[in-house]
Parts: C-alpha cells; sequence; structure tokens
C-alpha cells in the first residue's frame, strides 16, 4: 500500500504537487469530452480533499479552462491536465493520478474504482477490467466509500 505523502509533476516538471492523503475513488471517464480535452480514450482522476494537496512549485503557470460547471487546471508550459474541479463538489478535487511519481497507486480502497459514461464510449474502445461500469456519470457520493 501507498505511504502519503506522494507527489507527482506535470509532463515538463514545471509545476510539482503533493498529496497527504488516499484518494477516496478513482474514475476512468469515457465521455466524449474528456477524450478531447485529454487526446485519448479515457481521463483517469482521483479524488481527494483540495486540502491534501498542496502545490509546491509552479502555481504560477497554471493556466485554468472553464466549462459546463468544471474548472480544470494544467500546465501552460506542456499542457499536462493536473487537475479537475467541479461545481458541487466542494472541499472536494479530483488529480491525476498518470501524473504521481514513479507510478505510485493513488491509495483508494479496493472496490473504489469506477469506469463511467461508458454509453458515450469510442466504439472501437474494449475493456480489459472487471471494474464496475456505469452507463452515465455517477455522482461522486456513490462512488465514495
Amino acid at each position: 500500500m501507498t505511504t502519503f505523502p506522494v507527489s507527482g509533476e506535470c509532463l515538463c516538471g514545471s509545476v510539482r504537487y503533493t498529496v497527504s492523503g488516499p484518494a477516496h475513488c478513482v474514475v476512468h471517464c469515457h465521455c466524449s469530452m474528456c477524450r478531447r480535452i485529454y487526446a485519448r480514450l479515457v481521463g483517469t482522476g482521483a479524488t481527494i480533499e483540495q486540502e491534501n494537496m498542496t502545490i509546491d512549485k509552479g502555481e504560477a503557470n497554471l493556466t485554468t479552462f472553464e466549462d459546463s460547471g468544471v474548472r480544470r487546471q494544467f500546465c501552460q508550459t506542456c499542457g499536462c491536465s493536473l487537475f479537475y474541479f467541479a461545481e458541487g463538489l466542494q472541499g472536494m478535487m479530483f488529480y491525476y493520478p498518470s501524473t504521481l511519481d514513479g507510478g505510485v497507486h493513488p491509495g483508494h480502497p479496493k472496490g473504489g474504482e469506477h469506469h463511467v459514461f461508458v454509453g458515450s464510449k469510442a466504439e472501437w474502445e474494449s475493456f480489459e477490467d472487471n471494474l464496475p461500469r456505469h452507463k452515465e456519470g455517477v455522482g461522486l457520493a456513490a462512488l465514495i466509500k
């Protein structure tokens, strides 16, 4: 199991962060918006309390894109997506665990990983795991154990 704190950074290293506690859940989103934003079939986010996130370096290098009640932050130098804040999730946020140093586990509990919006996945995408699949989005409260 992961020992906290853990750190991560964007591709170019301009922005570094530290996570001081485990994720509540990890969500693999297959919606068309995530495919475009992240230029891949799925966007994977880990949910934590905002108080468990510290920007150690490069906060001024973060750029924000807001749309549909969502605020996304990414490095303005390399374009790496780092953080996601949604309306209605007071005190909570998502970060992208693929940016953690060394590929460490984000600490979410067993059973705390889900696929969402599989009803709008790319037609050529296939699944090779047994994680729960939700046709649409699921309220965060339903995913946090």
